[in-house]
């Protein structure tokens, strides 16, 4: 049985108490909030058994390893399945994190190939993913989260850090008026969109969406009633929700280093365990 325990937006609140704390990796925008949440919220101990799913070039993983002693793995094919294998490589060869990390397990595969002979089930205690599952295109994701559950060891938990817009971007004014009739559109269109949705084509643009989703994939074996995520309104009037920097934007989001429209990209949690 499984427990949809968290679905709710990363703050500024969390981000700033880990900055105070001088929790590792934190740092300003979405994944500085998501791999000290990561940490702080994890409950890492000796021998747990960790992956992160597509967690390619990031140092987050022989961290772990290193300071509590887990047993950790990364699946990811680092784009080579995908076509997009000549843009991972900008940052070095997939093969040279065997050495730069060397107490990191490194699966180069995907979650979803139910054919995998490198991937365990049954195995994890801990399955995490950091600005990942975003890149998953939508139709493959029910694969992707059936098969992250059959990884998953009985007593064990799934943490997801997600990026998502927030329903801001829908608005076409500054105003008081557009922001209520942005808002009032943007629930309307996915209202009837989570209507349509299927475990195959899921509407995966709002925190509901996601939750709706879940209840599709995994039916009666998921308990998600205890998790109200917050609506499209309260989305929208919410400071405290994590968002990408515009610098961020500017430097890294394509055409990289161009003028562009920024809208506010923000990050969620999302906490599964299972019975």
């Amino acid at each position: 049985m499984l427990y949809l325990k968290e679905l709710r937006w990363g703050t500024v609140t969390e981000l700033m108490e880990m900055h105070r704390k001088g929790v590792p990796f934190a740092d300003w925008g979405i994944k500085g909030h998501n791999r000290p949440f990561i940490l702080e919220n994890c409950r890492f101990k000796p021998g747990m058994k960790v992956v992160e799913i597509g967690g390619a070039y990031s140092d987050l993983p022989q961290h772990i390893a290193i300071q509590f002693g887990c047993e950790v793995h990364v699946i990811d094919d680092f784009g080579v399945e995908s076509g997009e294998a000549e843009m991972w490589s900008r940052w070095g060869e997939r093969e040279a994190l065997l050495q730069r990390n060397p107490d990191v397990r490194y699966i180069f595969d995907r979650a979803g190939n139910f054919a995998s002979a490198q991937i365990p089930l049954n195995y994890y205690d801990l399955i995490f993913t950091v600005s990942t599952l975003e890149h998953v295109p939508a139709e493959a994701m029910a694969n992707v989260f059936r098969h992250m559950e059959q990884m998953l060891k009985p007593g064990g938990t799934m943490v997801h850090c997600i990026d998502l817009q927030i329903p801001l971007k829908l608005h076409k004014t500054k105003d008081l008026k557009g922001l209520l009739a942005g808002t009032l559109g943007y629930y309307l269109y996915f209202a009837f969109a989570n209507r349509l949705a299927s475990a195959q084509k899921p509407q995966l643009k709002t925190l509901n969406g996601w939750k709706s989703f879940l209840k599709k994939v995994f039916g009666s074996q998921i308990d998600t009633s205890g998790v109200k995520p917050e609506g499209a309104l309260m989305s929208s009037l919410n400071t405290d929700i994590v968002t990408e920097p515009m610098e961020i934007v500017y430097k890294y989001y394509p055409p990289k280093d161009k003028p562009k429209l920024y809208r506010r990209n923000g990050t969620f949690v999302l906490i599964i365990e299972k019975q």
